[in-house]
């Protein structure tokens, strides 16, 4: 029988080499998406009211929490579930300039990159 820490596996998702270039990344709970200027974060959070959710930008670090309603009882309810997640933001990404928003129960956030790690154009002089 294995056992697998899924927080340890995902826990330097930002910070592997590979992430640093464009891709798409996904585990069960969250898809990454990183570009050229940013990296885009997709929650789900269906269910979850928007001031029920509680986003904490760090610059290391997105903080994303939400508690379901114990009151709510019924067949939906049920399917709601808790959110507790820590993206950890690698060197190339400005969490202090992180956004949000919720489309149809997914949380969108982007993560623009810092100047310093934006590819720049070099121009090129005749001599």
């Amino acid at each position: 029988m294995y056992i697998i820490d899924y927080d340890k596996l995902f826990e330097n998702f930002f910070e592997t080499p590979t992430a640093r270039t464009k891709g798409t990344y996904t585990n069960s709970k969250l898809t990454v998406e990183v570009k050229e200027e940013s990296a885009e974060v997709a929650l789900s959070v269906l269910g979850h009211d928007k001031d029920d959710i509680e986003i904490h930008s760090y610059e290391d670090r997105i903080e994303i929490k939400a508690k379901k309603d114990k009151e709510n009882k019924s067949v939906v309810g049920q399917l709601i579930s808790d959110i507790n997640e820590t993206i950890k933001v690698g060197p190339d990404f400005d969490g202090t300039k992180a956004e949000a928003i919720i489309k149809n129960g997914i949380l969108h956030i982007t993560l623009p990159k810092k100047d310093e790690s934006k590819p720049k154009k070099l121009p090129i002089k005749i001599g």
